[in-house]
């Protein structure tokens, strides 16, 4: 995504957006033919490839659209599209499990990337192209992208194998090492693929750092819950997919609002209030159990729901807002970016410490049922203390971004749009 980022800056948003669908369209064809899981797991990767590109260039896009005033309404709307795809996923692909073979899980994707290849194709045209025409240095992503994934694999080895084990460390040392040289090929001004620039802005790198922990939060009990309902409760793929609708039905309502509202009183009431109430989700989730409710449980998933809504929209507007518009795309694709380390580390986070705390409380607790929400219960803990380091981490950044600091008016855009 930080390559993607870079190269939208050089190639125009048309071309980030045609280059994306295609992908993505290639892909799912691809999985929907595949005739073994090795080829599906390939064909995973091409359509990888495109989302990756919508998901390093969203947020620049609005923020080149909308008014500088308008930016957290622009970004609550397209927050406000993600969630309605969240909230039609589970169901629908509950559904098409139920009935239809799983092919049709991707067939049914080449419909809409059609459609979206058109409208790419006849509005994004009339964007203004950019005229940065500096190469592309990708040794700077090359070395983080390893490093995330040698860092993800080596959390991921933890719930399997011994912390001494080579397994384990040597992934580790990979990660450390690509991190310093991705910190060695961003120093220099001259062959920066994004540049280290942006980071000593207190208003970016705070909120980067408070998205990560946030994802690393919702991550953990995204992972889990799933697997509670089904091996906690019983509930069968159909049953589950209506609860999972909850969080992103929440966030499809209140986004869109606390964009509005961030737009009048800043983000900084709004996103530890977020945060505070994330938190105070991840807190109920210490009460679920063998004999919780279904009432009790989608109250659970609507707290968790409503923080992140609260907290996301304005905490990605104060990150456009602190940067210039040449810094757009780039800005866009380290959200994306601090969006997938948040969700890696706390997947691989909340399976290792499941497997860990599972294995060492299978001694005392006989009832599979038991063992789970035990173990559960102490995997959210470390979540909830995860999610309660965000809230200074949002109280130590400005309500507004300062003169100075990039996020003035942008320009207008072209005619049409």
């Amino acid at each position: 995504m930080l390559i993607f980022g870079a190269w939208t800056e050089r190639k125009g948003y048309d071309f980030a957006y045609r280059f994306a669908y295609s992908f993505f369209v290639l892909g799912s064809a691809a999985c929907a033919l595949s005739p073994s899981i090795h080829s599906l797991i390939l064909a995973r990767v091409v359509q990888g490839i495109g989302s990756a590109m919508f998901q390093a260039v969203g947020p620049g896009l609005v923020t080149a659209v909308f008014p500088a005033e308008q930016r957290g309404r622009g970004i609550g709307m397209m927050v406000m599209m993600v969630a309605a795809g969240l909230m039609a996923g589970p169901p629908l692909g509950g559904f098409i499990l139920q009935f239809l073979p799983w092919q049709w899980i991707f067939v049914i994707n080449l419909p809409i990337g059609a459609v979206g290849i058109a409208l790419a194709a006849r509005y994004f045209r009339l964007l203004p192209k950019p005229e940065d025409d500096r190469p592309i240095y990708l040794a700077g992503g090359a070395a983080i992208a390893t490093a995330l994934v040698a860092g993800t694999l080596a959390l991921l080895m933890v719930s399997e194998h011994a912390l001494r084990d080579w397994q384990v460390w040597a992934p580790a040392l990979a990660a450390a090492g690509a991190f310093l040289l991705f910190l060695r090929y961003e120093s220099r001004p001259a062959r920066h693929m994004i540049g280290l620039d942006m980071f000593r802005n207190r208003q970016f790198s705070t909120a980067i750092a408070a998205a990560i922990l946030m994802f690393v939060t919702m991550a953990g009990g995204a992972i889990l819950l799933p697997f509670y309902f089904e091996s906690v409760k019983g509930y069968g793929p159909s049953r589950i997919g209506l609860f999972l609708v909850i969080i992103p039905a929440i966030m499809f309502v209140v986004a869109p609002l606390s964009g509005r509202i961030s737009d009048r009183i800043g983000s900084l009431f709004l996103t530890t209030s977020g945060a505070a109430v994330a938190a105070f989700g991840q807190y109920l989730l210490l009460h679920l159990d063998a004999a919780s409710s279904d009432a009790f449980i989608m109250l659970v998933l609507a707290v968790i729901g409503l923080g992140a809504a609260i907290f996301n929209t304005p905490n990605s507007s104060s990150i456009m807002g602190s940067v210039g518009p040449t810094e757009r795309a780039r800005a866009s694709s380290i959200i994306g970016t601090a969006r997938n380390i948040g969700n890696s580390i706390g997947i691989a986070m909340a399976t290792a410490l499941f497997a860990y705390f599972r294995s060492r409380r299978a001694v005392s607790l006989g009832d599979p049922a038991a063992l789970f929400v035990a173990a559960f219960h102490d995997v959210v803990k470390v979540s909830l203390g995860v999610a309660l380091l965000t809230v200074p981490l949002c109280l130590t950044r400005h309500n507004r971004p300062r003169p100075g600091q990039g996020g003035g008016a942008p320009e207008p855009p072209a005619a049409g749009v």
